[in-house]
């Protein structure tokens, strides 16, 4: 019962008693009676003054606070009059003013940060105390691969980590960090990607080094030659020694030409129609290593900005990489059905071989500069293929699906 109910039972009651004694008095004792009337007046004014300056200004403070507690930081308390009272009512209203200025500036903040988060390249996922995610915001639900996922779940709190994704050029920094909410330490992940930056400096490092390598060689070369065809360098097998140096200079070339890649001339072409057009070239490619080549080419339009002339060399290097996954595994097997099948859906690219696939130790290390499992290979071909689908805003992998153990070369490109 509320402070008001119990003024207003004590009123009713001190009216009761006065009643009475009135009542009691009217007929033998005229005189007490006017009194004891007049007292009852003077008192029930009292009690309605008392009412006025004590009862009334305590319940509008309560409902004030019940304003608080139901976060209407709008509503001030208005003067009662009552000297006491006016000192909590300018204190309330002081500590809403406050209040409100404070709820106002955490919600400004809250609101910049959750637009900062949803528009940060950097993925950011917050977990509850038990771990699990709460949030996310759009750069985190890109970048959360099966991978990534395994990455988090392994992570200590506090440490730091980096994860590159199997069959494509995809390399993210994780860290594992907390921030104090309540008294509690509530965990959180931060994913940023490294690939662009990653990429420039290896592609940096390799530039210098495939430029110092020709300069050196080449001119070497060159001047050996030069000396052979003047009669002035005497070989019992002048033939061999040229073709041999010849032959060192093209290697040494095919190192030059993966820093020599041009800018893409980019312009609207049909995907199907692209790749019809390397088909005899590729048929022949196949044909002459004794593996089967489909195509399976929608008919409906791909509208795609393209450099048909590297995108052309893409598709012929993707296809090489096929062909000689296929003729290892029928070197090393019985098998003769090598297919590989050359597939257009919107906006996507697939190539697609049977061969001896790609084991997930080998998975993370393709598109790295000079990795090869060859034994002649140079590791230039994948690094020119990913140099050229990034220039276009490619996104793409390559992987061998555990299920079906097929190899897909995926290419996914920009609407």
């Amino acid at each position: 019962m509320r402070l008001k109910h119990y003024f207003l039972l004590l009123a009713v009651g001190i009216v009761l008693m006065a009643g009475v004694a009135l009542f009691g008095t009217f007929r033998s004792h005229p005189t007490l009676f006017y009194v004891t009337e007049g007292f009852v007046v003077v008192l029930l004014f009292y009690l309605w003054c008392f009412y006025r300056k004590t009862i009334r200004p305590y319940d509008t403070l309560i409902g004030g606070i019940e304003l608080v507690r139901d976060l209407d930081l709008t509503t001030r308390l208005a003067p009662s009059g009552q000297h006491e009272t006016d000192i909590i009512v300018r204190t309330f209203n002081d500590l809403l003013n406050r209040l409100r200025s404070e709820h106002l500036k955490l919600e400004e903040q809250y609101t910049f940060l959750n637009l900062l988060i949803e528009a940060s390249p950097m993925g950011v996922i917050q977990c509850d105390l038990d771990g699990n995610v709460t949030t996310m915001n759009p750069a985190a639900r890109e970048m959360l691969s099966p991978s990534v996922q395994e990455a988090i779940r392994a992570l200590p709190l506090g440490e730091t980590t980096t994860v590159r994704l199997p069959g494509e050029p995809q390399l993210f920094r994780i860290s594992h960090q907390s921030f104090p909410d309540r008294g509690y330490q509530h965990p959180f992940f931060l994913i940023e990607s490294l690939t662009s930056e990653v990429r420039l400096a290896e592609k940096a490092a390799y530039e210098r080094v495939i430029r110092m390598i020709a300069h050196e060689v080449n001119n070497s070369v060159a001047g050996i030659i030069n000396l052979m065809d003047n009669g002035q360098l005497i070989i019992d097998n002048e033939a061999g020694a040229s073709e041999r140096l010849a032959a060192l200079s093209a290697f040494v070339t095919r190192f030059a030409e993966v820093v020599k890649i041009p800018q893409p001339q980019l312009q609207l072409c049909d995907l199907s129609e692209e790749v019809e057009a390397c088909r005899p070239f590729l048929e022949t490619l196949c044909t002459q290593a004794n593996v089967k080549i489909d195509f399976r080419l929608t008919d409906e339009a791909i509208p795609v900005h393209l450099d048909t002339v590297l995108f052309q060399q893409v598709l012929i290097n993707i296809v090489k990489n096929a062909i000689e996954s296929e003729e290892l595994r029928m070197k090393n097997e019985e098998f003769a059905n090598a297919t590989i099948t050359v597939t257009t859906t919107p906006f996507k690219l697939v190539v697609t071989d049977n061969g001896h696939g790609i084991p997930s130790s080998v998975a993370t290390h393709l598109f790295t500069p000079f990795f090869s499992t060859k034994p002649q290979g140079q590791g230039l071909g994948l690094l020119l293929i990913r140099d050229i689908l990034t220039s276009h805003h490619c996104t793409f992998s390559l992987l061998t699906d555990p299920e079906d153990h097929l190899t897909r070369f995926t290419i996914q490109f920009p609407k």
